[in-house]
């Protein structure tokens, strides 16, 4: 008796990182909405289910894409004249996934596993180890020309990633692009699992009745850009400080490929972590732990993708199916194309 017909998808370790999290993320929600008593809601779900199934539709896309011969040029279809510009949307598409990771923790999620903030554990922690709360201890510099430098290089943050990245895809082997990503993708994973464990609002509302200098500066576009942030951003996520977390691991990568590259970022790194404190959004110990992370997840992630880049899944399809897939073959659908040509 012959065995089903199955189709392999060449999984991405990227993929493979976003789905644990969003599985995750899940049965997280499964188990402590039981827990509670509450009625697990469409809500809870409206990210992840959306998010799982197009990461699966996108490998699925792929196989019909590199399941098909490259014809001759004077013979190219609409399939053929999509195939380099579907492989530059597959190796950018962790960027999108890595955004539904962060908006999947939107609302209470970040509540589920412990049901009260821990600012005041954070705060302890900022006063035992370093014997001060830095943003409060940073009123003494505070200026409108450094606020605005600061909310500039708080924006960095956005522009950082993708620069050294595009650097390492126009410039650098294609090896070395993945990597960047694949550390992203578990950084990403580990910091977003510290929203869940360790849920903060941040001093900017728990030491608010201590500041004693505002944080004004003249340029309006920069209060535009901390507004923007704001509005953007879940509404715990402090712990450890992603901001952090993601430049230096973002540095790492640019010191390894260049070290001119490196030295340009260095001046916009090191002021987007002051920016963290004197911006008022993290604790001391929220950096300390993103710096701590970062180079972790750097060998993590680069190890992960050299053992395992491309994950083989099988996926069982039926057998009338599978004869009319580009490019598959298999001993159940050879076994039935014989039966048909003896017939």
């Amino acid at each position: 008796m012959s065995s089903s017909p199955r189709l392999t998808l060449q999984l991405r370790l990227e993929d493979a990182v976003a789905l644990a999290f969003f599985l995750l993320n899940l049965l997280l929600r499964i188990i402590f909405r039981g827990l509670e008593g509450g009625n697990f809601s469409p809500a809870d779900v409206l990210i992840i289910i959306p998010a799982v199934t197009l990461l699966i539709a996108k490998e699925l896309v792929h196989y019909f894409f590199s399941a098909r011969p490259e014809p001759a040029v004077a013979n190219q279809g609409p399939w053929d004249f999509a195939r380099p510009f579907w492989g530059i949307i597959r190796d950018w598409f962790p960027f999108l996934i890595i955004l539904l990771m962060y908006y999947s923790l939107w609302g209470d999620a970040t509540l589920l596993m412990v049901t009260k903030d821990r600012d005041p554990i954070l705060i302890a922690l900022d006063q035992r180890i370093f014997g001060f709360q830095a943003s409060i201890v940073l009123q003494r510099i505070i200026s409108p020309g450094l606020t605005a430098w600061m909310a500039f290089a708080y924006f960095f943050h956005i522009i950082n990633i993708p620069l050294v990245a595009c650097f390492l895809y126009i410039r650098r082997d294609h090896a070395r692009f993945r990597e960047m990503m694949s550390g992203l993708m578990v950084v990403s994973f580990l910091g977003l699992l510290g929203y869940l464990l360790v849920p903060a609002i941040g001093p900017m509302y728990t030491l608010r009745t201590q500041y004693t200098v505002p944080l004004h500066q003249s340029m309006w576009v920069f209060d535009r850009e901390v507004d923007f942030m704001d509005f953007a951003r879940i509404r715990r996520d402090v712990f450890p400080s992603m901001h952090v977390a993601i430049s230096f691991l973002v540095w790492l990568y640019a010191y390894r490929n260049s070290k001119k590259l490196f030295w340009i970022l260095s001046p916009f790194i090191l002021s987007l972590w002051l920016s963290t404190l004197y911006l008022r959004y993290h604790y001391l110990v929220d950096v300390a732990a993103g710096l701590a992370l970062a180079p972790f997840c750097y060998w993590l992630g680069n190890r992960l993708f050299r053992s395992f880049g491309e994950i083989p899944v099988s996926i069982t399809v039926p057998r009338g199916l599978a004869e009319h897939l580009p490019g598959f073959s298999g001993p159940a659908v050879e076994e039935s194309r014989e039966v048909e040509g003896r017939r």
